[in-house]
């Protein structure tokens, strides 16, 4: 047999194609693809979250043929030329296209773990904020109810709940973007706040910033929780649209101890329980989970809305959990049993937050329509109608979208905020507006 160049070539490279680290293009498609191809936003019919979804195919047909990705419709649009191209707006890198020609030629073998990791931070160029933009997008009580935390636009507005009039206390400055959350830890002595890609630990009795915690934050910090002790910070970030994680940070040295990837969308709410052992989470995919909070290990989900779950909150024991929702409805859980203790909510209006006393016995709810109840003596749902499962309370409309919520033990006040940089009060016995918090 005549000697052929091209033949040893081919038979040095075929071995290494099928060896190639599939994980540079399963970066490239979690990073690149997925967040327009994942279940709830499936452009084209096309999911690209597993293997098996992928080879299925969309409204175009199979995007990919492995050992092929001249003739992969994945690749070709990928490519500069590329119509349509993908993504839209945006050309994909050199190496980045490279990686995915390499992996569709080789096979185009699936690395399910990449889609696990946290993606890696990216420089980006923020604008200054419109002076217009006030939204309120968290508050948070002192543990001894004293004080009120108000996150408006990107500064942390300290209240003193102590006095009639209610006066400002302080404002905390630091960070350059809207502040997302808030908490307050359980000695009182801290609080911390959520930024894009920051997050701030503030002195509670001096209203000093103490220390910002940055390590490999990707997004806005959309939820954040102290431990039972103090000592630790957990903050939940995600690129938008992408799966949301949770990072642990250390309190006194803001060293990040863990990251776990927690929902496949973004977290949008994070509570621990009053014994400290359990941490709660709720995603925009739906779904409310429940993780050891020593070891990160979930413990159980709970799926059965049908939209994104805005807001979650423990009873005072952990026995329930309640989660409001944009499908319009707060469901009430059993947190032994999995099971639907009730279901709150006529399904006209989409829930934003809601808000438990310490001792269970009240349950606030707000909508974004400006609306909101306070429930008590709530019943395990029998089939029965929605307005028997609990005794409501019905607040008088504030008229425009509201945004978070917080409600004091004794179940007297219930604090709301709004998108146009205002917190109201309700008197929740009367379910009045008893007036405003003067910022």
């Amino acid at each position: 047999m005549p000697y052929s160049p091209r033949l040893l070539l081919a038979s040095l490279l075929f071995p290494a194609l099928l060896h190639a680290d599939p994980k540079p293009a399963m970066r490239v498609l979690r990073d690149q693809c997925v967040g327009c191809h994942k279940p709830g936003k499936a452009k084209g019919g096309l999911l690209l979250t597993t293997h098996e979804k992928m080879m299925k195919g969309g409204d175009n047909g199979v995007p990919v043929k492995p050992g092929k990705a001249a003739e992969s419709l994945l690749y070709q649009l990928c490519l500069k030329d590329g119509d349509p191209h993908m993504p839209p707006k945006k050309d994909l890198a050199a190496a980045e296209i490279a990686a995915l020609k390499t992996w569709i030629d080789g096979g185009a073998k699936w690395d399910a773990t990449i889609f696990d990791e946290a993606p890696k931070p990216k420089p980006v160029k923020l604008t200054a904020m419109p002076a217009s933009y006030q939204p309120v997008l968290a508050l948070v009580l002192s543990p001894d109810e004293k004080h009120l935390a108000i996150a408006r636009a990107n500064s942390v507005i300290l209240v003193d709940l102590s006095k009639p009039e209610r006066p400002v206390l302080g404002k905390l400055d630091g960070h350059t973007e809207p502040v997302n959350s808030l908490a307050w830890s359980r000695d009182g002595k801290w609080i911390v706040s959520g930024g894009f890609q920051q997050l701030i630990l503030w002195d509670a009795t001096t209203l000093k910033q103490v220390r910002p915690f940055t390590d490999s934050l990707v997004g806005s910090i959309t939820a954040v929780a102290f431990d039972a002790a103090g000592t630790s910070v957990f903050a939940a970030d995600g690129e938008t649209g992408g799966a949301g994680f949770i990072r642990k940070f250390e309190t006194a040295t803001g060293k990040l101890l863990t990251t776990w990837k927690a929902h496949e969308d973004n977290v949008l709410s994070l509570q621990l329980s009053n014994k400290g052992d359990r941490l709660l989470s709720g995603g925009a995919d739906k779904m409310a989970k429940l993780w050891d909070a020593s070891n990160q290990k979930l413990i159980s989900f709970f799926e059965g809305h049908t939209n994104h779950v805005l807001s979650a909150a423990f009873n005072h024991d952990a026995t329930q959990i309640a989660t409001a929702s944009a499908d319009r409805e707060v469901k009430v859980w059993d947190v032994a049993s999995h099971e639907q203790d009730a279901t709150l909510g006529d399904k006209k209006i989409a829930f934003s937050a809601l808000d438990w006393t310490p001792d269970g016995k009240s349950l606030a709810v707000i909508t974004d329509k400006g609306g909101g109840s306070v429930h008590t003596d709530l019943k395990k749902h029998d089939g029965t109608q929605r307005s028997e499962a609990s005794k409501e309370r019905k607040m008088s409309s504030i008229g425009e979208p509201l945004t978070s919520v917080v409600i004091t033990g004794d179940s007297k006040w219930v604090f709301v905020g709004t998108f146009d940089g205002k917190v109201h009060v309700w008197d929740a016995s009367s379910g009045k507006i008893s007036g405003e918090v003067k910022l």
